[in-house]
This record gives C-alpha cells, structure tokens and sequence, in this order.
C-alpha cells in the first residue's frame, strides 16, 4: 500500500527533459513510484486534474536563515515551491560565535533588527541543532560565513591578518565542514569579509576544496571591476579545488551593462579547462543590500560603533562623500534609482527614493544619507535599479546559471511584513515561469524547472533530491503552467504568488489547496565529509 498517490499529472521531472503523464506514489518521505496512469491503491489519492507536477525547487541564493527564526514555516519561499535553501551567503552565517568576539559580532549582524535568539548556540554545530529545533517547513543546505569567522577571530580592522589569525581562522572553517557545512561563502563588497586578500581567501578555501565543497561567491564588484572579480574567484576555485558558485550574477548600472558578456565567457572559459563553476541570478531588474554599503570600506571599518562615531564628524562626512565617488556601491549609483526598502526607526522612508527625499529634506543626497544613517543606527536597506533586462535575459539563458532569490524569508503579515522590501522574497520562481517562460519565451517549462530542481540538486550532489523518479525524497510541487506567476510587486510587496496549488516537503504537504498547512517537516542537510 502507498501513503500517497498524485494522479493525472503532467511530469516534468527535473532532468529538463519534456513532460509525460503519469502517476506519482509516496511512501514515507520518498517517493516509491512514477507509473503510467492507472488505478493504483493508495491510503490517499490527489487528483493533479493534468497541472503540472515537479521537483521541489531549491533556492541557490537565500538569507532565509536571518528571519527562519522568526517564521520557520518559510511563508514567503514554500509559496513559491522551494522545497530546499542554500543559506549562510554573502559571507554572513549566523555561527560560529567565539566567547571573545561574541557579542561584537552579534551587534554587527543585528543591522536587520530581526528577532534572533543569540543565546541559543556558540559553534556551527549547536547553531544547526538549533535550527533543527525549530520545526522547519523547508529543507536547509548551510554554509559557513567567511566575513563572520573572520570578524570573529580579527574583529573589524582592515589589513593582512597574521600567521597565528590565519590558523585560527582556517581551523574554524575546518571545524564548521565537520559540523555539516557545504562550504564557505564570501561577501566580498561587505566589511570585514572584504578586507581579506586574494591569498587569505585562498586559505581559508582549501580546506573546502580537500573536503570536495564549495565556494560561494558574493564578487568583489559587480560594476567597473565585474571581470577582475570574476578572474579572483576563478583563481580561487583553480588553487582550492573548491566548486565555486557565483552569487546573483549581473553587471551593476549602465556604464557597466557591457561587461556581463565578458563574465558569462569567463564562466565557460574556465568550464572547458574542468573548472566546476557555475552562477545564480534572480529574475529582476533591481538588487537590493543594505545602505550602509554604499559607504567607502575605510568608512565601515571597526565596525557599527565606529561607522556611526564617522558618520556625526562633519570633517569625516566631507571625506566619506568624496571617497563615495570611488570606492564602494555608491561610485556608479544614479540617486533616483536607489530606493529605502526599510528604516526600522523611520519607515515613512520606505519605498521612496534617496532623491526625492534628499529633495524634500533640502540636504544633498550624500546629507540626507548620512542622516538617515545615523538617525535608524544603520538599519536600513535599500533597492538599487541597476540591471540590464537583455543581459537578465542571456544569464537564464545560460546552461550554467540556476535561479537564487537572494531574500530572506518573510511572511504577509506580522513583525516580518513591514517596510517595502524586494518583491523577489514572494515572487522569484512563479516570476521565471510568468514572465521568462510563457511571457517572453527565454526558456522552456522544461528547462526552467530543471534551473530550479535538477541542476541544482546535481550541482550540489544532493542525489536524492531535485528528481521525479523513484527513490528521491518526496519534494514536489503541483502547479497550472498557464497561471502561475508573481504577485508581488516593487509598490505591493507581501502578496503571494498565484497558480501553485501543492506543495510536498520530505513526503508532507506544506502547502494544500493553495494554503498552509502547518506542517514542518524540512530538515537541516548537513553534509558529511567527503570520503
């Protein structure tokens, strides 16, 4: 007897071959069977009525792990069919914490006030039995901070870090792929992470490459220095033997939009020498990070108290505004295409430009930033309309490139629904199918269910996940490929995408009927060492 039958279903199984029709039976977490249609006996029977019928898909860009304490059901990304998130990215994991460091960090990544319980684990081990503990409603693949170890061991002063740092740090990346890491990932635009060198990171990435793991990689610039950046995390890869995954790929504002060509060849360049390397994007035209970034590095040093201490010295802000011009997110920004995402202390500046505000404050841009800086102590975000909509479309097209929300999980309601955040946290993977399949025609529903779950999964060596076939976990969703498509938008945010009716994690249906159901049943994947 099977627990589980999906019948009159069209399949798309993740291989990015074309659909079939056919019946799916579960048993367990797993599914036993894919049949031709027929009458088979099972405890309970879910008539797809011909929608189609596929994997799980697996988010490759999420900073979910900052708000899953919070929603641990995962709202915003099970709405959307994800089954499986890549967390930890950018650089920033939420462990390890070490005693002497411990609450510097914490303050460092508390920018986002979310409601975090710090207390809860020290080492990346207990951080994952906490995450564990939690209940969650999506599977989560985690990776190892290397801008939060290094925090822990250097703190937040630029320069070189020494032989006895070094060690200290390397054994910390160590003891993370013990505990259940996939790998380390860097954020090399963010503080401390970005003060690290070429040769640190090599490092600090071999123990990833000896372990078979992976390097994620948040570039160290992806405007003027887009190729530079794609040549050191190449050089990385080649020295480690770590696979390198490029985060969110794009070329950032118009003067740079020529470049993304260049990066995709490298891409493929190295392919063909038997680098493993490939990339994620998200389907939109804007980025979002927060505004702190646009700072000069020199100006973030030391820390949140430092930063704020530079930003109330007006000889200091002088400078700081000069040095934007040539160093940090803010050299190659229009101020009419940055917009406030949140401001925890003044959210009447949310969804509206730094332009117009700046206007209406009667200050210059770099003023009014400053300002609203010091005024929310540094919690606030922005989204920045930078991206080429043609070069969107060659990185989907790319055979390399799978799809990363870069979002935190949040929810419609609640302490997680406020502001005016990205609309890619409720909309990326039904907005593949909306606009780039059925609307623009950029990849077919075969090839875009493969970018979300089959690709994935084998980039990751998660052989049990990713496939309709027998023997893989029970992660599917069930979808009309005629409607599905994002809801959320840049002006209204928390609204949840259409045309998913069904969603199964590890066997249980976390979305029914196009509703929650309660139940939690994701796992924390830890991978085991490889050998």
């Amino acid at each position: 007897m099977f627990d589980f039958r999906i019948k009159n279903a069209r399949v798309i199984d993740g291989t990015g071959g074309p659909s079939f029709r056919g019946d799916i039976l579960l048993r367990g977490d797993r599914i036993a069977d894919v049949r031709p249609p027929s009458e088979t006996e099972a405890a309970r029977t879910l008539d797809a009525g011909g929608q189609v019928v596929a994997p799980g898909f697996i988010d490759m860009h999420s900073h979910g792990d900052f708000t899953l304490p919070a929603c641990p059901a995962a709202d915003s990304l099970v709405h959307q069919g994800v089954t499986t998130a890549v967390v930890g990215q950018c650089g920033f994991s939420l462990a390890p914490l070490l005693p002497s460091t411990r609450q510097e960090v914490i303050t460092s990544l508390e920018t986002r006030k979310y409601p975090i319980p710090w207390e809860k684990w020290s080492d990346f081990g207990s951080y994952l039995e906490f995450m564990e503990s939690l209940g969650l409603g999506v599977n989560v693949v985690p990776l190892v901070g290397q801008g939060t170890i290094r925090a822990g061991i250097m703190g937040f002063v630029s320069g070189r870090a020494d032989s006895s740092q070094m060690n200290d740090m390397r054994e910390q990346v160590e003891k993370a792929l013990a505990q259940g890491a996939w790998g380390i990932s860097t954020g090399l635009i963010y503080p401390p992470g970005s003060y690290a060198s070429t040769e640190e990171l090599v490092e600090l990435v071999r123990p990833v490459g000896r372990a078979k793991g992976f390097y994620f990689t948040h570039l160290r610039s992806e405007g003027e220095g887009l190729l530079q950046a794609m040549a050191e995390a190449i050089r990385i890869g080649r020295e480690t033997g770590a696979a390198v995954q490029i985060g969110h790929l794009k070329a950032g504002w118009p003067a740079n939009w020529e470049k993304q060509a260049g990066a995709l060849d490298l891409i493929e360049k190295a392919r063909r020498e038997g680098l493993d390397i490939h990339a994620d994007v998200y389907p939109y035209l804007a980025g979002a990070t927060s505004l702190k970034s646009i700072l000069p590095q020199w100006a973030q040093e030391g820390g949140k108290k430092a930063t704020l201490e530079r930003l109330k010295n007006p000889g200091l802000r002088r400078k700081i505004a000069a040095d934007m011009k040539t160093d940090g997110l803010g050299r190659e920004a229009s101020w009419d295409r940055i917009r406030i995402s949140r401001s925890g202390l003044r959210p009447e500046y949310a969804g509206r430009f730094v332009s117009e505000l700046a206007a209406a404050a009667k200050k210059s841009p770099e003023e009014w930033v400053f300002d609203a800086l010091l005024e929310s102590d540094l919690d606030m975000g922005m989204l920045t309309f930078m991206i080429s909509e043609e070069n969107l479309k060659a990185a989907l097209r790319h055979p390399a490139v799978m799809i990363g929300s870069d979002s935190t999980v949040l929810s419609t309601e609640g302490p997680l629904a406020q502001g005016a955040p990205h609309p890619r946290a409720f909309g990326t993977f039904p907005r593949v199918f909306g606009r780039y399949v059925r609307e623009e025609k950029v990849l077919s529903l075969e090839e875009a269910v493969s970018k979300m779950s089959g690709l994935p999964a084998g980039r990751l060596g998660l052989a049990d996940r990713g496939f309709i076939r027998p023997g893989c976990r029970a992660d599917l969703v069930i979808f009309d490929p005629e409607s599905i498509r994002d809801q959320a938008t840049f002006e209204s945010p928390f609204r949840y995408a259409a045309g998913i009716s069904h969603v199964f994690c590890n066997g249980r249906p976390v979305i029914a009927g196009g509703r929650m159901t309660g139940e939690r049943p994701g796992r924390v994947l830890r991978r085991k060492a490889a050998g």
